[in-house]
C-alpha cells in the first residue's frame, strides 16, 4: 500500500492504547466533528482555522490519557504522540457547565472546560468529563471506604458501584448523594417505616436531629434546627414535612416552619398560614410544584422536596 493511502485515526489509537503511526493523513476530532489533516504537527492557530474560531474568543483543550491540556495558539502538537483522544474548542464564557441546570432544562451537557456537579447540597467543580465513584466522593471530601454514592438521573436513582465511571456529558445526570455506609448511630427517632430507604439514609446523614410525629392521624417528619437561606429573621428553624398516605406514590407538598419566618427587609411573604404541630404554631408555606416539574416517585423524595422548598425560600427575594 502506498504511503499516500495510509491514514491514522487518533481516536482509534487512543481507544486501543497504541502509538499513532506516521501517516500521509491523520483523522482528528474537534469537539464532536471528525476532520482530516496532512500535517504531522499542528498548531493551535491551525486548529482554530479548522474550526473557524479565534484564540481571542475561544479556548483549546487537548484531551489525553493524562487529562485535558491547554493548547495556546503558538503551541505545536505532534499528532504521533501517544494518547491524544480529541481537541475541545469552545467560547471562554462556556467554560463551566452546571449539570443540575442542564437536567432542569432537559438538555445534554456540552463538552467544555469545567463541569459543576451537585453532591448532596454543595456544588463542586471538575475539569474531567469522566469521573469514577471514588473521585466523586473525594471531591466532597468523603472516604470511598465508608460512604456509598447514589446518582440521580432522569431514569431514576442508582447506587454507583466501586470503580464505576460516570460520563458527565451524558444527558440526564442531575446530582449525586453520598451517605455513610454505617447509619446505625444517627439522630433518627420513632417509627421511620413510613418513608423510603433512601429517605432514611439521607436523614441519617444530616447533622440535625430528626423526629417522626403522628398527630390526628397525620404523619410528619420534623428536622430540628435546619439552616435557612440568608435574608430571614432566623438562621435556623425546625422544618416539618407532611408525609401523606401512599407516599412515595403520593407527592410531598408544602413546608412548615417553627418559629415563623419573616424577611429582614420587611417585605411581605405571600401564601402563609398557621398549622398546629406538636403543640406549637408552625408557619405553613403554600408552595407547590409546577406542571413542568411534576412529582416523579422514581426520582423525588424527602431530599429533593426539601431542596425544592429551600429554593422557594431563595426565590422569594426575586418576587417582591
Amino acid at each position: 500500500m502506498s504511503d499516500k493511502n495510509i491514514k491514522t485515526d487518533l481516536n482509534d489509537c487512543y481507544c486501543r492504547g497504541v502509538k499513532p503511526t506516521v501517516a500521509f493523513e491523520y483523522i482528528i476530532r474537534i469537539n464532536d466533528n471528525e476532520l482530516s489533516v496532512k500535517e504531522q504537527k499542528i498548531t493551535g492557530i491551525k486548529l482554530h482555522e479548522l474550526e473557524g474560531t479565534s484564540s481571542d474568543t475561544h479556548f483549546i483543550k487537548m484531551v489525553t490519557k493524562e487529562g485535558k491540556i491547554d493548547i495556546g495558539p503558538l503551541i505545536e502538537v505532534d499528532l504521533t504522540e501517544c494518547g491524544i483522544e480529541r481537541f475541545i474548542i469552545l467560547p471562554y464564557e462556556q467554560q463551566e457547565i452546571d449539570l443540575e441546570d442542564c437536567f432542569c432544562k432537559g438538555v445534554k451537557p456540552v463538552i467544555t472546560f469545567k463541569y459543576l456537579l451537585k453532591i448532596n447540597r454543595e456544588k463542586y467543580s471538575t475539569e474531567k468529563e469522566k469521573l469514577s465513584r471514588e473521585e466523586i466522593l473525594q471531591l466532597a471530601g468523603k472516604d470511598p471506604k465508608t460512604h456509598r454514592l447514589r446518582m440521580f438521573t432522569k431514569g431514576g436513582k442508582q447506587i454507583i458501584e466501586e470503580g464505576q465511571i460516570i460520563d458527565l456529558t451524558e444527558c440526564g445526570v442531575e446530582r449525586f448523594v453520598y451517605e455513610e455506609i454505617d447509619c446505625t448511630e444517627g439522630f433518627l427517632s420513632s417509627d421511620f417505616n413510613l418513608i423510603t430507604d433512601s429517605d432514611r439514609l439521607f436523614l441519617s446523614s444530616l447533622p440535625n436531629e430528626v423526629n417522626v410525629i403522628n398527630e390526628r392521624n397525620l404523619n410528619w417528619i420534623v428536622i430540628r434546627g435546619y439552616e435557612l437561606p440568608k435574608g430571614y429573621n432566623v438562621k435556623q428553624a425546625d422544618i416539618a414535612i407532611l408525609i401523606p398516605p401512599q407516599y412515595p406514590t403520593t407527592q410531598l407538598d408544602m413546608v412548615y416552619f417553627h418559629p415563623a419566618l419573616r424577611r429582614t427587609d420587611g417585605q411581605p411573604i405571600g401564601a402563609l398560614s398557621n398549622q398546629a404541630i406538636e403543640g406549637k404554631v408552625y408557619q405553613r408555606w403554600s408552595r407547590h410544584r409546577k406542571p413542568s416539574n411534576r412529582w416523579n416517585s422514581e426520582i423525588d423524595d424527602v431530599e429533593s422536596h426539601l431542596d425544592l422548598m429551600m429554593n422557594c425560600l431563595k426565590a422569594e427575594f426575586d418576587k417582591r
